[in-house]
């Protein structure tokens, strides 16, 4: 890991979303915001006005997950000197699209794209290995899983503080289905840079979900109070035993 200074000064020189990419989130944001809000054009009737409402908020519950996601990458991508660009997978968001009208909404997919990197021969000036590493670029990958595991916290949370609310219970299961079907080993999704980069981390990827899963996806208090704990000593593991360049 860089030095802090370091690493502010690449996200500030190169952290950005090019024309292509924003083309593409937006696409991913409002058919994701449409597959999760399919089921909630009202209870018994359809009713407009309240479908409105829900599409609108689940596109920014989407908006702000794909978001942070998305950056979680790019500045772990910029850290390790890679350039992270989003390419969104056109056949898998269709396939998602078809399958919430086959299913009725019951079978939400998020099935967006991958980040793919450029090396940046001057940010790798220096580093071990100085070459493209499989590893690091599956480490790209899986801090997309950490990114939305983090949201689906904090959107747990706002859950316990207001239980019912529409946008946070949203925020925690699209977050968690975003984590897991980005493990998909699949070559247009992040599962197959994390699966051919490191099977050590891929599997510790889908342990890290199968747990959050469980802890938030109960709504109880112990299991949200547990999920903080293995973040605060993750973060706090992870801050400590990566190496600063000073």
């Amino acid at each position: 890991m860089v030095y802090y200074k370091e690493l502010a000064a690449r996200i500030k020189a190169h952290y950005k979303f090019d024309q292509q990419e924003l083309g593409g989130l937006v696409v991913v944001v409002l058919v994701t915001a449409f597959i999760f809000s399919f089921r909630d054009w009202g209870t018994d009737a359809f009713d407009l006005n309240s479908g409105l409402q829900n599409l609108v908020l689940m596109f920014f519950v989407a908006a702000i997950s794909i978001w942070f996601r998305f950056t979680c990458q790019k500045i772990y991508g910029l850290s390790q000197g890679l350039q992270a660009n989003f390419k969104i997978w056109w056949l898998g968001v269709a396939l998602a699209l078809i399958l919430c009208f086959i299913t009725l909404g019951r079978l939400p997919l998020i099935l967006a794209g991958a980040m793919v990197t450029t090396f940046m021969v001057k940010l790798r000036l220096g580093e071990f290995r100085h070459g493209f590493s499989y590893w690091i670029n599956g480490m790209v990958g899986m801090w997309g899983i950490i990114g939305n595991l983090i949201l689906a916290l904090i959107f747990a949370t706002g859950l316990s503080l207001s239980p019912g609310n529409y946008f946070f219970g949203k925020g925690l299961v699209l977050n968690i289905l975003m984590a897991w079907c980005a493990l998909l080993p699949l070559p247009q999704l992040d599962g197959f840079s994390i699966f051919f980069g490191s099977r050590y981390i891929y599997y510790m990827g889908i342990v890290a979900t199968a747990l959050a899963t469980v802890l938030l996806l109960t709504k109880t208090g112990w299991g949200l109070g547990l999920a903080w704990v293995i973040l605060i000593l993750w973060g706090m593991g992870y801050f400590l035993i990566s190496s600063e360049k000073r």
